[in-house]
């Protein structure tokens, strides 16, 4: 019990490190947030393109998803981080990197690496639609887009909206990969105070308490969606 009360959770609230963990908190979040658009919208396209009959849609889009889904996120971010800038042209390379790099390359490799998982949720509930659903629809006089949009679509969606939380998650917690291009995200200011405070039990129990808290209202929200709108 001592060693707990002479633990100085109030660390990371330091005047010191204040402004720190603020820009921290905030990098987490907007990449969170970048990368759950980018990737959902990104995966909706790769999953309707692996539904498609068309092999020329088909084929490369299943290749996106298991090359992607290989490669580890870490080897993804340090690729767009230190590989792509050298492949673009001087001037377009001068003035990429005037801007935050490392925080762009993050977002593009979470965005990349998580639609691929996206896609997966997206189709994976498309499918679970009965196909009498379609045919009901196409004897009603829908089109392929109607169909499609107005009743495949709204009920993958339904079904898929907890494992997509789950994502949600998932990219939360990859955010902290982030640091490894030096980007302040709250990994990176949890290692630098910890380094400049030597205070190691309060600054990682308040990371720690974080990403908890994020976990538990993403969960709190996929139970209440479960009973708000059950699988029929």
């Amino acid at each position: 019990m001592e060693a707990l009360t002479a633990i100085d959770w109030g660390v990371m609230f330091r005047p010191e490190y204040r402004s720190m963990l603020l820009k921290g908190i905030q990098n987490t979040l907007g990449l969170t947030a970048g990368a759950i658009v980018g990737g959902l919208l990104l995966g909706m396209v790769l999953a309707f393109a692996r539904l498609s009959p068309a092999r020329w849609l088909k084929l490369p889009a299943t290749a996106y998803v298991e090359l992607v889904r290989t490669v580890p996120l870490l080897v993804q971010v340090m690729f767009w981080y230190f590989a792509v800038p050298e492949m673009l042209p001087e001037d377009v390379r001068r003035a990429f990197y005037k801007h935050d790099v490392g925080f762009y390359a993050s977002l593009v490799g979470l965005i990349v690496y998580s639609s691929a998982f996206i896609s997966e949720d997206i189709r994976s509930g498309i499918r679970g639609i009965a196909q009498g659903q379609a045919e009901a629809a196409h004897s009603l006089g829908f089109g392929f887009f109607d169909t499609f949009r107005l009743v495949i679509l709204p009920q993958a969606l339904r079904a898929t909206v907890p494992p997509l939380l789950g994502q949600a998650m998932n990219i939360t917690k990859n955010t902290t990969v982030a640091l490894m291009v030096g980007v302040g995200e709250l990994a990176f200011v949890t290692r630098a105070v910890n380094d400049a405070s030597f205070l190691s039990v309060g600054v990682y129990a308040f990371t720690t308490v974080f990403f908890l808290l994020i976990a538990i209202v993403l969960t709190a929200l996929g139970h209440w969606y479960q009973r708000r709108y059950p699988a029929k």
